[in-house]
C-alpha cells in the first residue's frame, strides 16, 4: 500500500481530497499537514510515495516543500495543486519534477486519471526495484557458487568487473546447513531467509541455496555483529529444527579473508559435517578436538584386532577387554576416517569375537549388517559391547580379569611411587573406572588405594632413612611427598618416630 501525504492550509481542501481518494478506491495510506513546515517533519519521520500539496502555504511554501522532500526521496511523485492559474508557479512546478498540477476547485474525474497515472508510476518504478533487486541477488548467487566450487577470484573480476564484486568484501565467515531430508525444495527461500533474519534481528546476512538438503549463510564480519557466532550457530539451528520439523546441523567455518579462501572455508564447513557418525545428537560443529594425548599413540588396528584374536585364543579376558576397549576409544575421536572404513574394522572384529562364541554364520552375517547400517559410531559401539559381553561370559574369565588389574595396579605403584598418584591415573592403567577400580582394590585387597600407596611409600623412605646418608628432605621427594611437613608427619603416624630420630636411634 502506498502513502499519500496531502498538505494544505484549508482543512475543507484535505478532507475533500481524502474523501474523493477514498471514494474512487485508491488503496492509499492517507496522511495529512495543515502547512509545508509540518508536513516537511512528517517526512523526515516517515517516508511517502506521495505528496500532494498546495502551492501557497504559511511558514513554508509548497514549492519549497517540494525541493527538500525531492532531496530526501528522489523517486517521490509530487503533484502540485493551487487556485492560481498562472504560468510560473506552473513553470517552477515542473521545474521541480512534479508529476502533475491541479487547478482548484479540484475536478474528481481530473483527480481520479492523475492518480491512476501516479499509481501506475509507482507501480513501475516497484517492479524495477524488483527485477533490479531479483539481477543483483542472482549475480551475487552466481558469483558465491562459484567461489564455494573452487572459481578463481580473478577470473570472476575479470568477467563481472570489481564493483559486482564489492559486495564480498562485507562477509568473512560462512555457515553451512544441513537437513537429512530435502528440506530446501520443501518450502520456498523467502521461509528460510524469512526464518533466518528472526535470528539475525536486522543484522545483514546473504541466503545461498546448494541443494535440497544445503544451503549457506553468509555472515558479516564479526566485529559488526551484536553477539558472539557460535551463540547465533546455536539459535539459528534451533530455530530451523523447530520451524521446519526436522533435525538442522550447522557447521561454522573458520573466518576468511580474501575472495579465494571461500572455497576453503566452504570445504572445511563441510568436512566437520561428515564428523556427524561419531557424534550422536550434536548439532553444531566442528567439535573440539576430545581426543585424549595417550591415544594419539596407540598401535595400529592390525595389531589390536591381533591382540584380540590372541586373547580369545588363551582364554584371557582381561587382555581381549583391554584390546576391544582401546580399539574403540581410538576410533571414538578419529574424526577424520571415512565411515566405511570404520565400519570394516569393527565388522573384523566383529568375526573375531564371534569366533568365541557357537554361533551360526547367518548370525554374524546379520550383524555385519547392521554394523554397516549405523547411522552413528555409537550404534557400533553398542553392537560389539555387546558381542563382547557375550564372549567375556563364555569364557568365564571375569574373576581372572580381576585378579590382573590388580596385579599391574599395584605394579604400577611399586615403579612409580615417586610421581603423583591418583586413582584416575591409576584406573587409567587398567582401563577401568575410578569408582569401580576402587571398591575392586578394596575387595581383593583389604585396604585402599590411598592407603596401599602410602604404604609403599613409607617402606621405600624406611628403606632409605636406615640404609643410605640420604637427607631427609631429599627422600621425602623421592618417595612422592613434595611437602617436606607432611611428610615428617606421615613417617611419624607409620613408625611413631621422626624420620631424623628413627635414623639415630637405628
Amino acid at each position: 500500500m502506498y502513502r499519500i501525504l496531502i498538505t494544505d492550509d484549508e482543512k475543507d481542501e484535505r478532507k475533500t481530497i481524502a474523501f474523493l481518494l477514498e471514494k474512487f478506491h485508491f488503496q492509499l495510506s492517507i496522511d495529512e499537514a495543515e502547512n509545508g513546515r509540518e508536513a516537511l517533519e512528517m517526512l523526515r519521520k516517515k517516508k511517502a510515495d506521495i505528496l500532494f500539496t498546495d502551492v501557497r502555504m504559511p511558514f513554508l511554501p509548497g514549492t519549497d516543500l517540494a525541493s527538500r522532500a525531492r532531496e530526501m526521496y528522489p523517486d517521490l511523485q509530487i503533484i502540485f495543486f493551487s487556485g492560481y492559474n498562472d504560468f510560473p508557479y506552473v513553470k517552477k512546478a515542473l521545474s521541480l519534477g512534479a508529476v502533475d498540477y491541479i487547478l482548484k476547485p479540484i475536478h474528481p474525474e481530473e483527480l481520479k486519471k492523475i492518480m491512476i497515472k501516479t499509481i501506475q508510476r509507482l507501480d513501475a518504478q516497484a517492479r524495477t526495484v524488483r527485477q533490479e533487486r531479483l539481477a543483483s541477488v542472482y549475480l551475487q548467487n552466481y558469483i558465491l557458487s562459484g567461489l564455494l566450487y573452487g572459481t578463481r577470484a580473478e577470473l570472476l573480476y575479470r568477467k563481472y568487473g570489481k564493483e559486482d564484486l564489492d559486495f564480498l568484501e562485507k562477509y568473512d565467515r560462512l555457515f553451512l546447513l544441513q537437513f537429512d531430508d530435502p528440506v530446501f525444495s520443501w518450502f520456498p527461500q523467502n521461509q528460510f531467509e524469512k526464518t533466518a533474519g528472526e535470528v539475525f534481528g536486522g543484522q545483514p546476512f546473504h541466503f545461498l541455496n546448494l541443494n535440497p538438503n544445503q544451503s549457506v549463510i553468509f555472515l558479516q564480519k564479526e566485529e559488526t555483529l551484536h553477539r558472539p557466532v557460535a551463540y547465533i550457530a546455536q539459535c539459528l539451528q534451533k530455530r530451523f529444527s523447530s520451524v521446519f520439523a526436522k533435525s538442522c546441523y550447522l557447521s561454522i567455518s573458520s573466518p576468511f579473508s580474501g575472495t579465494d579462501s571461500i572455497a576453503a572455508a566452504y570445504s572445511q564447513a563441510e568436512q566437520a559435517l561428515d564428523e556427524r557418525f561419531f557424534f550422536m545428537n550434536r548439532y553444531i560443529y566442528p567439535i573440539s578436538d576430545e581426543s585424549p594425548n595417550d591415544l594419539e599413540n596407540l598401535e595400529d588396528d592390525d595389531a589390536l584386532l591381533q591382540a584380540a584374536a590372541d586373547a580369545i585364543e588363551f582364554k584371557d579376558g582381561y587382555s581381549l577387554q583391554k584390546s576391544v576397549n582401546l580399539l574403540m576409544a581410538k576410533y571414538q575421536y578419529k574424526k577424520k576416517q571415512s565411515h566405511i572404513s570404520v565400519c570394516y574394522i569393527f565388522s573384523r572384529l566383529a568375526q573375531i569375537l564371534w569366533k568365541a562364541l557357537s554361533a551360526g554364520k547367518d548370525e554374524l552375517q546379520e550383524m555385519v549388517e547392521k554394523i554397516y547400517l549405523c547411522p552413528y559410531y555409537d550404534g557400533i559401539r553398542v553392537l560389539i559391547s555387546d558381542t563382547l559381553a557375550r564372549v567375556l561370559q563364555s569364557l568365564d574369565v571375569g574373576q581372572d580379569s580381576a585378579e590382573h588389574a590388580i596385579c599391574i595396579v599395584k605394579q604400577y605403584i611399586q615403579n612409580h611411587y615417586g610421581e603423583e598418584l591418583n586413582l584416575t591415573r591409576l584406573a587409567g592403567q587398567v582401563y577401568l573406572s575410578p569408582r569401580y577400580l576402587s571398591d575392586l582394590f578394596i575387595r581383593k585387597t583389604g585396604c585402599g588405594i590411598n592407603k596401599y600407596i602410602k604404604t609403599v611409600r613409607m617402606e621405600q623412605a624406611k628403606e632409605r632413612v636406615l640404609n643410605t646418608n640420604q637427607k631427609i628432605q631429599d627422600i621425602s621427594k623421592d618417595v612422592g611427598y613434595p611437602n617436606f611437613s607432611y611428610f615428617c608427619r606421615s613417617f611419624r603416624e607409620t613408625f611413631g618416630q621422626t624420620p631424623e630420630s628413627f635414623r639415630t636411634s637405628h
